[in-house]
């Protein structure tokens, strides 16, 4: 994705603290996910905020990360509340087998590679590329941030207004994931998992628990949209990191059909809503770029 000129970031390769900041962030996530404790967004930001104060930027951080997680938080708690506003959720079941003529994606993985009664490494492995839902498009936006602060406000605006335009699919046309529709053919993977490794006590925040999230938030699927916008954006500028995500956004596609939390259109879905996001994003990045270059430069006094 084009850019518009700018400095040459100070951030050119990584360096001990840069290098050392990652294994702690692994660490961290690693230490999370092996007791249970759910990797949201509140963790994983004030792990940046000390990553950042140990770079010398914490200011920084502070100015440009505090109005992107007030309306992310906002954005969570109204996904909450479009679950009550009454409309019937949609079953997409029959729009899914006319795409795959007649097949449902979700059935046939599960009954090729899901094992009832045992956890499976293809069940651990979904369910990390489910959880880290939250964690990753923060982590990729802080690696933006660090090199240059303009990409890293083009893509939380991309992924803010992406989130918008689902709100509101969520509220007007909200739909079920294959586990409530399908009981009876789809397994809700995710439960099984969680009993088995942590005896169903998967750690919640207080926070979490009373954003209330909606069940009925399946189309278009935000799961699957943030790696690939995450994607979209390094592609250009960070050609390893794009190829990381790209094949990131492969898993947690195949990932979240085989849970049974999504159909594959929801995640074709959230593509498109990815597009639309980051193509109006660009659209007015460059429509201020030439407003900036168009306007007359003032004359000193």
């Amino acid at each position: 994705m084009s850019a518009p000129a700018e400095p040459r970031a100070r951030f050119r390769k990584p360096g001990a603290l840069l290098i050392g900041s990652l294994v702690y962030l692994a660490v961290i996530f690693g230490v999370m996910l092996w007791r249970g404790i759910s990797i949201e967004p509140e963790w994983v930001v004030l792990a940046l905020l000390v990553i950042a104060i140990a770079m010398g930027r914490g200011l920084t951080f502070l100015a440009d990360w505090g109005p992107f997680l007030l309306l992310f938080f906002a954005y969570e708690a109204m996904r909450g509340f479009a679950a009550k506003t009454g409309f019937a959720p949609h079953d997409l079941s029959g729009l899914e087998r006319a795409v795959f003529g007649g097949a449902l994606p979700t059935v046939d993985m599960q009954r090729a590679f899901y094992v009832p009664g045992t956890v499976s490494v293809q069940d651990v492995v979904a369910l990390f590329f489910y959880f880290m839902h939250f964690p990753l498009p923060i982590v990729v936006g802080f690696v933006f941030w660090l090199r240059s602060r303009d990409h890293y406000h083009r893509f939380i605006a991309a992924l803010l207004l992406m989130c918008f335009l689902a709100f509101v699919t969520y509220l007007f046309w909200p739909t079920a994931p294959p586990w409530y529709e399908l009981p009876k053919e789809v397994v809700k993977i995710n439960d099984q998992t969680v009993r088995a490794l942590w005896d169903g006590q998967y750690y919640v925040s207080d926070i979490y628990q009373s954003f209330n999230p909606n069940r009925f938030a399946a189309f278009p699927s935000l799961h699957a949209a943030f790696p690939a916008l995450a994607a979209v954006y390094a592609w250009h500028r960070y050609r390893a990191l794009g190829v990381v995500l790209v094949l990131w956004s492969v898993a947690v596609l195949l990932a979240i059909v085989y849970l049974g939390e999504h159909y594959a259109i929801d995640a074709f879905a959230g593509y498109a809503y990815m597009a639309v996001a980051a193509a109006v994003v660009e659209a007015f990045t460059r429509w201020r770029a030439r407003r900036v270059r168009a306007t007359p430069a003032r004359p000193s006094s």
